[in-house]
């Protein structure tokens, strides 16, 4: 359906078109065509509505649940705040009252944490391991309020015995080489190796039939950023493919002229097939969609992907000619285990004196 991918504002332009091939008297035009096409245009329109609707409700949505887990997390914190308050005055409180069995009271024999924080770190962890339960008790409750209730940063020589001290200069090198490892394992056209198995047999699939006049094809077009409702709950990931271009020859009147067998001209692109991987797809009833839109040079086209979670949009700049979208002329639109295939060839022209 040539409706199918285009936004709510390509269908309103769309519309005032029609409207005004219907309006516009000219000489041959199939009005009730243009009227059944207008119908089935209004269908897609309010489709498109719902969905613009559809999507400001789940960002409402979301908005009011992250305010009410903002609050929700004020509120713990507060809790949680005044009970170690609590905890820390009833401890103070019940040391200063026992007498009378030998016992010394909680002040004469606890250690301050300046005292603790003075002391080399061999006497240090001596006298850690010597805190009774509610000496370490109120004493990391003064750490706690120290740092306003957040870990406060200080020397590593004052770290608890047990902690394991990590170079941050190393610590942030490390963490470098796992992000650029994520993101080499997520793009979509890395090597054989480092696909799984399902892919592996996607890829087979893909494959199946490529002669000599085809080729790979890989030239992706940068996207803007993209933001997703779903990114906090599954990470975004760049889709793989195998994608082909078919080349060959066109033999017009000039190449026919200036060119033989022997002589061959230039191939040129006759068409693509388009292989994009959907394995972990969560909603296989949604059909991946495609977008075509214009370039700066005339000559080329971007070619977008849509999918849905856990999937990121795809894009690539093509060669911009018209279709062919008869299936007797190779033409394939479909999504089946996993894989969405658009393949099409682009019409030749032939011209009669």
């Amino acid at each position: 359906m040539y409706f199918q991918g285009k936004t709510l504002q390509e269908l309103i332009q769309l519309e005032a078109q029609v409207n005004k091939k219907i309006h516009g008297g000219e000489e041959g035009t199939d009005v009730a065509y243009w009227e059944s096409l207008l119908a089935h245009l209004h269908v897609h329109m309010a489709k498109g509505r719902i969905k613009e609707r559809h999507k400001q409700i789940l960002q409402y949505k979301l908005k009011k649940i992250r305010e009410e887990q903002m609050l929700e997390a004020d509120k713990h914190e507060n809790e949680v705040g005044l009970m170690w308050k609590q905890k820390g005055i009833e401890s103070s409180s019940k040391s200063d009252n026992i007498t009378g069995s030998g016992t010394k009271p909680l002040s004469d024999v606890s250690i301050t944490l300046n005292e603790l924080e003075a002391a080399d770190e061999e006497i240090q962890e001596q006298k850690w391991r010597l805190l009774t339960e509610d000496e370490m008790e109120a004493i990391t409750l003064e750490m706690y309020e120290r740092g306003h209730y957040s870990p406060a940063y200080s020397d590593e020589k004052q770290a608890m015995p047990g902690i394991e001290i990590l170079d941050a200069a190393e610590d942030l090198k490390k963490r470098d080489a796992m992000i650029r490892d994520a993101d080499r394992s997520t793009e979509g056209s890395s090597t054989s190796a480092s696909l799984t198995a399902k892919e592996r047999e996607m890829e087979a699939v893909a494959r199946k039939g490529m002669d000599k006049d085809e080729a790979s094809f890989a030239v992706e077009a940068p996207l803007e950023a993209q933001t997703f409702l779903w990114s906090e709950k599954y990470r975004p990931r760049k889709p793989r493919y195998f994608n082909r271009v078919h080349t060959g020859f066109e033999w017009n009147k000039y190449n026919q002229t200036h060119y033989d067998m022997d002589n061959p001209p230039p191939k040129i692109v006759q068409g693509y097939r388009f292989n994009i991987f959907y394995p972990d797809l969560l909603d296989v009833t949604q059909t991946p969609t495609f977008t075509v839109t214009p370039c700066d040079d005339p000559d080329f086209a971007v070619l977008r992907f849509h999918a849905g979670p856990p999937y990121e949009d795809i894009a690539f700049k093509c060669v911009n000619r018209e279709w062919e979208i008869s299936h007797k002329h190779g033409y394939k639109c479909q999504f089946a285990n996993g894989i969405f295939q658009l393949w099409f060839f682009f019409k030749r022209y032939r011209y009669r004196r």
